[in-house]
């Protein structure tokens, strides 16, 4: 119900494209509280243009940017929450520097939110296990791919290497949901700044949500756009 609530409200307040009554609360900018809603209410709606998340990592040669998919939100801890394959480039990265960058893009409501955090990636525990139950039959295979993600593929057919096709033998061998389990793991981005920015003919608007760990706090701020 509440997020049937959340999701009537948010449309309710973006009543046409590039332009209408805002969906933060009455005011000058969002707070802290009306991105996480959205936040919230993406990680449920597929339909949802922040759903597909840009997460951004530092390689070896230089920055990466990838899509990822938002999972869950949890504000009380300002934890983001994301599914991956613990083989992929990005789990790499992460294991030599953890700050990322993530980037969410409404196109029809021209509104940006770039944010900031730590990252951890786990891929065992109950939690996990839990995490894993949740996901369909289907698209368990995507994570059994003998290859890791990004490997070369053998005059470019993916039976070499991809994911096993969904009804084949393989995707109703057990020992292929066993293989898939183990590349699977959970990564958490814990928040620590977000930047809001909407463009709008009338006047563009920017602010800056800081997390203050010494009050535990956000602290908004107008920015220029």
């Amino acid at each position: 119900m509440q997020e049937m609530h959340d999701t009537m409200w948010w449309l309710h307040r973006n009543p046409k494209p590039g332009g209408g009554a805002p969906w933060w609360q009455d005011g000058c900018m969002p707070t802290a509280a009306d991105l996480w809603r959205q936040l919230r209410r993406a990680s449920a709606d597929r339909h949802h243009p922040w759903r597909v998340v840009a997460l951004c990592t530092q390689g070896a040669d230089g920055p990466r940017a990838r899509s990822v998919i938002l999972r869950q939100v949890h504000e009380e801890d300002r934890r983001l929450v994301f599914y991956t394959d613990r083989r992929s480039h990005k789990v790499h990265e992460l294991a030599q520097c953890d700050r990322v960058a993530l980037l969410c893009w409404d196109p029809r409501h021209q509104q940006q939110l770039r944010m900031t955090g730590q990252a951890a990636v786990d891929g065992s525990g109950d939690a996990v296990a839990a995490h894993w139950a949740t996901v369909p039959e289907r698209a368990q295979l995507d994570y059994a791919s003998p290859l890791p993600p990004g490997s070369p593929l053998v005059d470019g057919s993916s039976e070499q290497g991809g994911p096993p096709a969904p009804g084949g033998a393989a995707a109703q061998d057990p020992t292929t949901r066993l293989r898939a389990r183990g590349h699977f793991a959970v990564l958490q981005v814990q928040v620590c700044e977000m930047d809001f920015l909407e463009l709008d003919r009338q006047g563009h608007q920017r602010c800056r949500q800081v997390w203050v760990p010494s009050r535990s706090v956000w602290e908004g701020q107008p920015l220029v756009p």
